[in-house]
């Protein structure tokens, strides 16, 4: 088989286990952004939905005439994991609200995967709120380890070595 084949069936693959985890309501990761760095998650969301892994994002989750702020719990609530991404313009308002309940979430939920993620165009190290601190973090501003390998390593527990 050569490559186009390949890349083809690995992306029916992908659409047809996003389609499945997506009526199921299986969210892979509740992905927590300043909406300032929103093209940058957007990017990221496309980059895990083409590896069948299904993000959580607001723009694809809300519905319109919806709470979002409710919507928004309830996404953080049926995802297994949270990436919570930090960007240039660092925390927003309504991401610092998100933080928070992940932090309950994580606290009731050990089993869960917070990853925090350092977005490119950041400039320095960012001073991460406390409970962030503990988690390993991910970051896009390099290039080896791959950091979307990493953030799948994170989400799913399979190293991508060995996957």
């Amino acid at each position: 088989m050569n490559s186009n084949a390949d890349a083809r069936r690995d992306e029916d693959v992908a659409a047809t286990t996003l389609r499945g985890k997506r009526e199921a309501g299986d969210y892979d990761v509740f992905l927590c952004h300043n909406v300032k760095d929103k093209p940058q998650v957007l990017e990221i969301a496309q980059e895990l939905e083409a590896r069948g892994i299904l993000p959580w994002l607001d723009v694809h989750d809300i519905q319109p005439g919806s709470r979002w702020q409710q919507e928004m719990a309830k996404g953080i609530e049926k995802s297994r994991s949270a990436a919570v991404l930090i960007g240039p313009a660092g925390p927003g308002p309504w991401h610092e609200a998100e933080m928070e309940l992940i932090n309950d979430w994580s606290a009731r939920n050990r089993s869960r995967r917070v990853i925090p993620v350092i977005l490119d165009g950041t400039e320095s190290e960012p001073e991460l709120p406390g409970f962030l601190r503990v988690w390993s973090t991910v970051d896009m501003r390099t290039a080896d380890p791959d950091p979307i390998e990493q953030l799948i390593w994170g989400i799913t527990g399979q190293h991508p070595r060995w996957a």
